[in-house]
């Protein structure tokens, strides 16, 4: 076994939604003393190869990263996964469906978002391999304590839409940028479908149905409040799985309705008036974010039953009733409350009350690690192989990435102070300032 260094790499899919949580913990991790390598999940693994083995955060069990994470052990890493993908999901389809076989085997660890994950997951393995409850970096930026890193984003979206609605879709299949035959293949490769298993492939076509009929709804609930509000400003997000050419056109007889996506999803939830979903994550956000949300269930199934949102926000199963609703809170401020509590919720999601995930996992990760013993230096990585699609999915430029760091050192506050450095175009080191 190579002598490991106590180094954290932090592997990111999509920028816009996990970059500045990551960064919080990177930040974290550097004010302790130790070193972190954070960027795009495929050039991260390959830095790894040429630079001293630590502890290594995978973000997702999925088929196309083990390979990966088998490289990343034999170079030396302690190797660990979060299934992003299964932030606030409570219904046991889901977890079958991200569970893959020989994930445990591969890795030194995997952490879960909350107790009743980490026991899906044991059933599933048959009881085998070490599960941590850590909860998820994204809830902890939501909360009052961090809230002030998005104060600048926030007061620029209200000075340009004014009080906005937030519609936020999750149509990532029917709207996919590959196409649904080109998703359903890159599924395949992921583990996702298993073609000899009818019940998997029925899970996607589950998907397909629940987001047409989503759509559709959601579709007529803001054209019904456009009608009884033509001039409530209202911004449709859609995910950052969709292809923005879908919406092309779709709300050219509403002035009022802007389709935009831009940065992370965060701070629009913050600064928008009320929240409008069809069954999506955003939803369990918001309510940690004390921002007023509907959800809209047209079709009811084990995919609508598994967001832990559909509990803790108002549910309708009709645009009209959906838009009383809205215009209820808009004109008196009355708001309707979810079948579940936050303190009932902290079973599905560790950090979801005053518990902090970032410490959680900062602790879950370093140890073992050697001590910190002051600032490493590492040298820059060339020749790494580009992958468009991925480069654009991660999307986080230099000037970015130092603009989120004096941010969060702005919460955190600036001491000990903490070093950013450029090891690759899509990778950065986060570390103690020199001489700690």
């Amino acid at each position: 076994m190579v002598a490991q260094a106590p180094l954290v790499y932090l592997l990111i899919e999509f920028g816009s939604r996990e970059f500045e949580s990551k960064a919080l913990l990177a930040t974290v991790l550097a004010k302790r003393g130790y070193g972190v390598v954070i960027g795009l999940q495929w050039s991260v693994v390959t830095c790894g190869q040429h630079l001293p083995p630590g502890a290594m955060l995978f973000k997702s069990f999925n088929a196309l990263h083990h390979p990966a994470m088998r490289i990343a052990r034999q170079c030396g890493h302690k190797v660990f996964t979060l299934e992003e993908e299964l932030l606030a999901h409570i219904e046991e389809t889901a977890f079958a469906m991200f569970y893959l076989e020989g994930t445990f085997d591969l890795v030194d660890g995997v952490f879960s978002n909350g107790e009743f994950e980490m026991q899906k997951l044991k059933e599933l393995n048959g009881g085998k391999g070490k599960i941590d409850v850590t909860g998820n970096l994204r809830v902890d930026m939501l909360k009052p304590e961090y809230r002030g890193f998005y104060n600048r984003d926030v007061a620029a979206l209200r000075a340009r839409f004014g009080e906005f609605i937030l519609v936020n879709t999750n149509f990532g299949t029917i709207h996919s940028t590959w196409g649904a035959e080109k998703l359903k293949s890159l599924q395949v490769d992921c583990g996702l479908i298993k073609p000899d298993d009818p019940k998997t492939l029925r899970v996607f076509e589950d998907q397909e149905d629940f987001e047409n009929a989503s759509k559709a709804g959601m579709l007529a609930a803001i054209k019904e409040l456009c009608r009884r509000r033509p001039n409530q400003r209202i911004v449709v997000r859609p995910h950052p799985g969709e292809a923005m050419r879908y919406w092309d056109g779709v709300f050219d007889d509403y002035p009022n309705v802007a389709v935009v996506r831009e940065g992370s999803h965060v701070p629009w939830t913050l600064a928008c008036k009320l929240l409008m979903h069809t069954s999506c994550t955003t939803g369990f956000e918001a309510h940690v974010a004390d921002t007023p949300t509907f959800s809209l269930v047209m079709l009811p199934s084990w995919i609508t039953e598994s967001f832990i949102s559909n509990l803790l926000n108002p549910v309708f199963d009709d645009p009209i009733k959906m838009v009383d609703a809205v215009e209820a809170y808009l004109n008196d401020g009355k708001r309707v409350a979810g079948k579940l509590t936050t303190a009932d919720a902290a079973r599905y999601v560790f950090n979801i009350g005053g518990r902090s995930g970032v410490d959680r996992l900062a602790q879950a990760l370093t140890k073992g690690l050697p001590a910190p013993k002051g600032k490493m230096v590492l040298p820059a990585v060339t020749g790494l192989q580009k992958v468009p699609w991925a480069k654009d999915k991660f999307g986080i430029s230099t000037e970015q990435a130092v603009d989120v760091f004096q941010r969060l050192l702005g919460v955190l506050g600036d001491k000990p102070g903490v070093e950013l450095s450029v090891i690759a175009d899509d990778v950065f080191y986060v570390s103690p300032v020199a001489g700690r």
